[in-house]
């Protein structure tokens, strides 16, 4: 089992017409808008499309995946063979790419959420909406409050992102932060990991435990440059 993460800026250059024209969606070839908005989320796509086939070949895994990206029901993307999977988040100017490959007759499922620390919310009127007692009483007593409220929001997206749940089921994720476990009936068993190391708060989901590390890397404007995660957070899901 191979878990690959990779994470880049769109103001980071990158050759995205290197990528086989066949391998390219229409909607990612023009954007008719003006909107500076659009254009970025459109920046985003494009970026995360780039990351996702450097992920590919890193892996050795073909290519024209690329081209037999599917939609399950819930609208999420998907290739056609169950023991690869992947996940895309963007927030502000970042975007990061998880890539899972399972032994052939296992199936992978991952789900990964980024959050710009840049973004300013009323942290604990937005908690009451979907956390429990429990967990508004721990975030109360952090001392960080920024980094307590993106921890509790990134493992509840990246574990309802491995299915293709939105955010309305929030509030059907069980936290334990004391405990270090994620309950929920919308994902499989797995592990789940959180950071606030870099640019950007980021978790990310496995359906494996426990989890292997995986190989993150950083794209340079030239390559992919190998990176470490030191200080990270380690939750069983389900377990």
């Amino acid at each position: 089992m191979t878990t690959l993460i990779a994470w880049g800026n769109i103001h980071t250059p990158f050759p995205f017409h290197d990528i086989p024209a066949d391998l390219i969606p229409a909607n990612l070839l023009t954007l008719s808008h003006n909107n500076p908005r659009m254009q970025q989320r459109w920046q985003c796509r494009r970026l995360a499309h780039f990351l996702l086939w450097q992920l590919l070949k890193t892996a050795e895994k073909p290519t024209a995946l690329l081209g037999q990206i599917s939609r399950t029901e819930t609208d999420r993307p998907q290739f056609s063979s169950s023991e690869l999977d992947f996940n895309i988040s963007h927030s502000g100017d970042w975007v990061a790419v998880i890539l899972h490959i399972s032994p052939p007759g296992e199936k992978s499922a991952v789900g990964i959420d980024i959050e710009s620390p840049s973004k300013a919310r009323p942290y604990l009127a937005l908690l009451e909406h979907f956390a429990s007692a429990e967990e508004i009483h721990w975030f109360q007593q952090q001392t960080n409050p920024k980094s307590a409220f993106y921890r509790i929001w990134c493992l509840r997206e990246a574990v309802l992102k491995s299915q293709g749940v939105g955010i309305a089921k929030l509030s059907e994720v069980t936290h334990q932060p004391e405990t270090l476990h994620i309950f929920s009936a919308h994902c499989p068993r797995g592990h789940l990991c959180f950071t606030e190391e870099l640019p950007f708060y980021l978790a990310y989901f496995v359906n494996q435990t426990p989890i292997k590390s995986p190989c993150f890397w950083a794209w340079d404007g030239d390559r992919l440059q190998p990176q470490r995660l030191m200080h990270k957070i380690h939750y069983d899901v389900n377990n």
